[in-house]
């Protein structure tokens, strides 16, 4: 089971990912950002 503290770090990092993502020169529907937080959800990689 995960203690808060790494679940604060999780959240930090998805977040960090996240604003990464937007941040990026290229343009991405709303499909493939959805597409991108389910995978990332899932631990898969895309």
């Amino acid at each position: 089971m995960s203690t808060e503290r790494e679940v604060l770090i999780t959240q930090k990092a998805m977040a960090y990912d996240l604003i990464e993502l937007i941040d990026s020169s290229k343009t991405y529907t709303g499909e493939e950002v959805q597409e991108i937080i389910r995978a990332y959800i899932s631990g898969s990689e895309t």
